[in-house]
């Protein structure tokens, strides 16, 4: 898989799909400098969507995630809080899951170990 299939050379990937009503991004591998803008083009289409966005980052397989990725993270985040919607990760590695306690953004996005329910 390459540049020209979507997905970085680097073998990140990323796919969107709709569940119960949220946008739904999930990426695999490494998030870092390299692959953070593909990153960032996916979760703008997911908010420039009808309404308040219902957006949700599954991590399962994320396997890095440098301050690049954080980032793009945060940004989004906040984009979608300033237009009252909702922005979840979900599945964070323990690997991932010590990135976001150190940089102190566990306190700061809503974390999950399962996809959110409808509503």
């Amino acid at each position: 898989m390459g540049a020209a299939d979507g997905a970085p050379d680097d073998g990140a990937s990323f796919s969107v799909a709709e569940h119960a009503g949220w946008t739904v991004v999930t990426v695999s591998g490494e998030l870092d400098i390299a692959t953070a803008g593909t990153l960032d083009e996916h979760l703008s289409a997911a908010i420039g969507a009808d309404g308040p966005p219902r957006v949700v980052v599954d991590v399962t397989r994320m396997t890095f995630c440098d301050s690049s990725g954080l980032n793009v993270l945060i940004r989004a985040s906040k984009r979608i809080a300033a237009m009252r919607g909702r922005f979840v990760l979900v599945r964070p590695t323990d690997r991932v899951r010590n990135v976001l306690r150190v940089t102190g953004l566990e306190r700061v996005f809503d974390i999950r170990d399962e996809l959110p329910e409808p509503g």
